[in-house]
């Protein structure tokens, strides 16, 4: 277990925000998670990022933004696919470790991993992660290399967009009907053969992560997450020079690695982004909610003292 200060827990207000206990503990609990995962990364060498709100609470706060939840961080490919391939040998067996790769029910084209494979109520787990007792951890993404050829990376983006379209829509499609119109389509811009078993949909989600990953570094300036490539209005692309070098930054009681360029990446993401901005999650807001809910509905566990 990490190391906090006693008060660390108690509620507080940050930039207008009140924080709760509870909260806190979240966080101690996903912060134990993060340096489980940064230990492994380190062990074999390979280079993560704080990205997304935890790289601006990293630059702006030292910590986690106020009024956000959760923990991201990114690999470039190479380095994505081996922590994904290391991790289960290196974290306790009772971690949940999500990804395409791992579970048929995977539903992202991401990686996460928590303190546990399953969210039932476990005092046990609430003793071992700081008084929190429910399943928390971390978001995992990979960085692609962007084609420099423009009518090369339209193709690629072309590809990955109708693949990812189908394995996000997968339920809805088969459904109506549609998806069995869909398939025959993809196999023949991608040249595959899908096998239609239950893990179809894990096929289609590891072949976006193909076409994602067709390009090398030597033919590229740009670095992406391409699920945002082609769902956002806007150009996604990443010079890769922002990602040369890391540098490391306090983060609440721990250190995090930050991309030399961050000062470029977080102008790109956010704007004036030194400039604090009470903004919702992208999920609701706190994520454990779900979770209290239903313990407390089924009487399970008494959680009234984490409110």
């Amino acid at each position: 277990m990490l190391e906090f200060k006693s008060d660390f827990f108690k509620e507080e207000e940050r930039n207008g925000f009140t924080i709760s206990e509870t909260m806190k503990r979240a966080w101690a609990t996903e912060l134990d998670v993060l340096s489980r995962v940064i230990a492994v990364c380190k062990k074999y060498n390979l280079t993560y990022y704080a990205y997304y709100g935890t790289l601006l609470g990293t630059v702006r706060h030292h910590g986690y933004i106020p009024w956000d939840d959760d923990v991201d961080i990114a690999l470039k490919y190479e380095d994505y696919r081996k922590l994904l391939e290391v991790l289960p040998g290196e974290l306790p067996e009772t971690f949940g470790i999500s990804s395409m790769y791992t579970s048929k029910s995977h539903r992202q084209p991401w990686a996460s991993v928590s303190n546990a494979k399953y969210s039932y109520p476990d005092p046990e787990r609430k003793q071992k992660f700081y008084g929190f007792p429910y399943v928390a951890g971390i978001d995992i993404f990979p960085l692609y290399y962007v084609p420099r050829d423009k009518e090369l990376a339209d193709i690629v983006k072309h590809l990955y967009g109708a693949v990812y379209d189908t394995a996000k829509r997968f339920e809805e499609l088969k459904k109506s009907g549609e998806l069995q119109e869909v398939l025959p389509q993809i196999e023949e811009l991608c040249r595959v053969k899908l096998i239609q078993d239950d893990t179809l949909r894990m096929q289609l989600w590891r072949l976006t992560d193909q076409i994602a990953s067709l390009i090398a570094e030597e033919e590229s300036d740009c670095m992406t997450i391409y699920y945002k490539n082609v769902t956002k209005v806007w150009d996604y692309q990443l010079d890769k020079k922002w990602f040369e070098g890391t540098v490391e930054m306090p983060f609440e009681n721990i250190t995090i690695a930050v991309p030399s360029g961050y000062d470029e990446l977080l102008t790109k993401l956010y704007g004036d982004y030194m400039i604090p901005q009470h903004k919702k999650c992208g999920h609701s807001y706190p994520f454990y909610k779900k979770q209290k809910d239903y313990y407390e509905k089924i009487n399970r566990v008494d959680f009234s003292k984490n409110k």
